[in-house]
């Protein structure tokens, strides 16, 4: 009777999670689809900025690692009943969001300044012609873009990991596919805007 009961509750976790992850994966699909085009139409039009590539492969990661740590977070809190939709914007859920903030900011200058470093190795090792970017650029692209879009997904993820638990859902099945997808989406549209203002405020170089 015990198996039998641990093999019903077995079959019961397993349907729940294919019944809530299922919808919000087919989802994502079509989201990182959209954003694969987004960013093969980013390589068309800036692909003479030389050593620009060699920043959104980090900053695409950086914006990942750091909001999806906050999902899982959230998660917890709200499985421990620390953080919930009724308790609003209590302590630890504020204490969650500046420390995602913090990351971003910090992350980002280092970020922008190991690949400035790069490219300028790069550059100098294979030599190529284009518009060659400065540290000043980088700074501006790399923080500009993390911050913008870290503003919009930690609010995103707050919501979806609030509903989802408020609804009955569980935040681990749904939070992290939902932001991962729609971060990389919100990412290269933040991404474009501080290329452009980069390039309009201070003028690239011509090697």
């Amino acid at each position: 009777m015990v198996m039998a009961n641990g093999g019903s509750r077995e079959r019961r976790l397993i349907w729940r999670v294919y019944r809530e992850a299922m919808p919000v994966l087919l989802f994502t699909v079509l989201a990182e689809l959209f954003a694969g085009a987004m960013l093969l139409a980013l390589d068309v039009h800036f692909a003479s900025m030389l050593g620009l590539f060699v920043l959104i492969p980090g900053l695409m990661q950086l914006r990942g690692n750091i909001s999806t740590s906050l999902a899982q977070r959230l998660g917890s809190g709200t499985h421990l009943g620390t953080i919930s939709w009724k308790q609003g914007l209590n302590e630890p859920l504020r204490a969650n969001i500046k420390v995602a903030f913090y990351l971003v900011i910090i992350m980002s200058f280092l970020l922008a300044i190991g690949a400035f470093a790069v490219s300028m190795i790069t550059q100098s090792l294979v030599p190529r012609s284009g518009l060659l970017l400065d540290l000043r650029h980088f700074l501006i692209i790399a923080m500009g873009t993390a911050l913008l879009a870290s503003a919009f997904q930690v609010t995103i993820t707050v919501t979806v990991a609030l509903l989802a638990h408020a609804r009955g859902l569980d935040p681990d099945n749904i939070t992290i596919p939902i932001v991962a997808a729609i971060g990389d989406i919100i990412t290269i549209g933040c991404l474009l805007i501080s290329i452009t203002f980069a390039v309009t405020l201070l003028h690239p170089y011509l090697v």
